[in-house]
């Protein structure tokens, strides 16, 4: 017998205020469009300390926290969202996917199996990948369902948008 409720993400997604500007709005209800008029200044795009010193042996190889952290800023400072995603998702994201980065480096240099077991940089390669995974699924949440542009992902949770952003594109 099913027990505990309604699950978090279970269920049909909403859709996205681009896609219903440009259905026409079927539902006929008012769109709820934020709207805020204070500019905000760009303090949030410069990345917090712990970002900075984070991870320092692998710089020459992957992009660092920082400037993850600061890609991500961008990226939504431009989406016109910017404001409504909490810092702190962001800066999880960038540690994370910066975590995520060095245990695959260390599974190219060390191998996936040492001495017969399974290297531990294997598992947690995976845990941070699905951390990350939340982070950026809370981001892209945030991001479909309040703006009025279409970024033509092709997939549902915007992985094509976030590779595009990470790789400068």
């Amino acid at each position: 017998m099913p027990r505990g409720g309604a699950r978090p993400g279970a269920g049909r997604k909403k859709k996205p205020l681009a896609d219903k500007i440009l259905d026409g709005n079927p539902g006929r209800r008012p769109l709820k469009v934020l709207e805020f008029k204070e500019v905000l200044p760009d303090d949030n795009l410069t990345p917090p300390d712990f970002l900075k010193i984070a991870s320092k042996e692998t710089a020459e190889n992957f992009p660092t926290a920082d400037l993850l952290y600061t890609r991500v800023s961008k990226w939504l400072q431009t989406s016109g969202v910017g404001h409504l995603v909490n810092p702190t998702l962001v800066e999880d994201f960038a540690m994370n996917r910066r975590a995520y980065f060095e245990c695959e480096y260390m599974n190219k240099r060390l191998g996936r199996i040492a001495a017969g077991k399974r290297s531990p940089y294997v598992d947690m390669a995976a845990q941070y990948y699905t951390m990350m995974r939340s982070a950026w699924d809370k981001i892209w949440d945030i991001v479909a369902q309040n703006s009025e542009k279409s970024y033509g992902s092709q997939r549902a949770n915007g992985e094509d948008v976030m590779e595009r952003i990470l790789n400068g594109r």
